[in-house]
C-alpha cells in the first residue's frame, strides 16, 4: 500500500525584515471513489450485482444517519465510530448555568480505530507497512484494490483515474503544484500514530 505526497513551499515571515521560506509535506489524493465505484468493486468480488450492492451501501448510509438522530454512537465495521459533537460558546461558572444554550453547534465526528501495540496506536485503517511516494503527477497502477496488473482501473467515474484509458488525471487533492518524483520511504504503522 503507498500514500503519496507533495513537498509545499511558503514564506513565513517571522518579522518584516526577515522573511524565510520554508517546505513540508501535504498527503495526495488521486481522486475521490464514489459508492458507485465502490459498489462496482464489491460487486466484482460477490454474487451481487452493482446494483445490489448500491442498495445496501444506500441503506447502510440511511440507517446510520437516523440512528445518530436517535442519538447513538455508530460503528463503522473495523474503521471507527462515527457520532456528533458540540462546539460550544465556553463555559459556565455554575453547574446550573451549563445548559444546551452553550451548544452553538453539532458536528459530525470520526474517532478512527485503534490498538495499542508496543505504546503506540495503531489505526485500522492503516495498512500495516505504507510506502510513502512523492507525486510526479501519475497514478501508480496499484493505487486501487479495482486494477490488476497495469491499468489505472479504480471503478470509473470521472476524475477518478478510472477507465485505463489515457484519461485527463484526477485533481490532486491536497498541496501545491510543485513536487518532483522519487523518494520512496516505507514506513511502519506504529510510527503514524
Amino acid at each position: 500500500m503507498s500514500k503519496a505526497y507533495k513537498v509545499t513551499k511558503r514564506t513565513v515571515k517571522f518579522d518584516k525584515d526577515n522573511p524565510m521560506t520554508v517546505y513540508s509535506v501535504v498527503p495526495v489524493s488521486y481522486g475521490i471513489l464514489t459508492t458507485e465505484d465502490v459498489a462496482k468493486q464489491i460487486a466484482t468480488e460477490s454474487a451481487s450485482t452493482p446494483g445490489d450492492v448500491k442498495n445496501v451501501l444506500d441503506r447502510y448510509a440511511y440507517y446510520v444517519k437516523e440512528n445518530i438522530k436517535k442519538g447513538y454512537t455508530i460503528e463503522l465495521l473495523g474503521m471507527g465510530y462515527l457520532g456528533i459533537r458540540f462546539i460550544t460558546s465556553g463555559t459556565a461558572k455554575s453547574e446550573k448555568e451549563a445548559t444546551s444554550k452553550l451548544i452553538q453547534s453539532l458536528v459530525p465526528s470520526f474517532n478512527p480505530s485503534f490498538q495499542i501495540v508496543n505504546g503506540r496506536r495503531v489505526y485500522n485503517l492503516i495498512n500495516d507497512k505504507i510506502t510513502l511516494v512523492k507525486y510526479n503527477g501519475t497514478i501508480p497502477a496499484d493505487s486501487t484494490t479495482g486494477g490488476s496488473g497495469g491499468s489505472d482501473n479504480t471503478g470509473g467515474s470521472d476524475n477518478t483515474g478510472g477507465s485505463g484509458t489515457d484519461e485527463e488525471l484526477p485533481p490532486v487533492i491536497g498541496g501545491d503544484e510543485n513536487s518532483g518524483g522519487g523518494d520512496d520511504e516505507v514506513i511502519d504503522n506504529g510510527d503514524l500514530g
